[in-house]
């Protein structure tokens, strides 16, 4: 496995999620057995392989270790866990926004200023809302018209 720096692991995740694996086993009290058996996998050697980072998951076996061991994605490749409602209210806000302003943009451009607007939140997350909790656009400009 090719080795990663920190900074790369930061913006892309941790790919060894194995020891978080055998943690997530560990303290459920479940034997690699009982985990395989309940995620699907042929045999407790594949969680082993994957719990010693030799092996990668994937997409439906993770999806399943996940379910199995009560982790989500997020939390085995070191990603904070993401507040879907929040990110409803960004998008919605941002909807808006550009609609008042008849602005059109590329979405990859939108999805980044969707992001901003999420850490913005994350940051402070009382800051940009109004007194019936809805996200005040008037707060959101500067930040949107540095994106756009």
């Amino acid at each position: 496995m090719r080795e990663k720096t920190k900074e790369v692991c930061d913006l892309q995740g941790d790919p060894r999620i194995g020891k978080k694996l055998r943690e997530a086993r560990e303290r459920l009290g479940l034997s690699a057995d009982a985990v395989a058996k309940a995620s699907g996998l042929s045999s407790a050697q594949t969680l082993y392989g994957y719990e010693k980072d030799r092996r990668e998951p994937d997409f439906h076996a993770l999806v399943r270790l996940c379910n199995t061991l009560q982790e989500t994605p997020n939390s085995l490749f070191g990603f904070d866990d993401f507040k879907r409602d929040l990110m409803g209210d960004v998008m919605v806000a941002v909807d808006e926004f550009m609609e008042i302003h008849k602005r059109k943009v590329d979405p990859a451009v939108k999805a980044q200023l969707c992001f901003a607007v999420y850490d913005a939140l994350e940051a402070e997350p009382d800051k940009l809302r109004d007194d019936n909790g809805k996200l005040n656009l008037s707060e959101l400009m500067g930040l949107m018209r540095l994106a756009l």
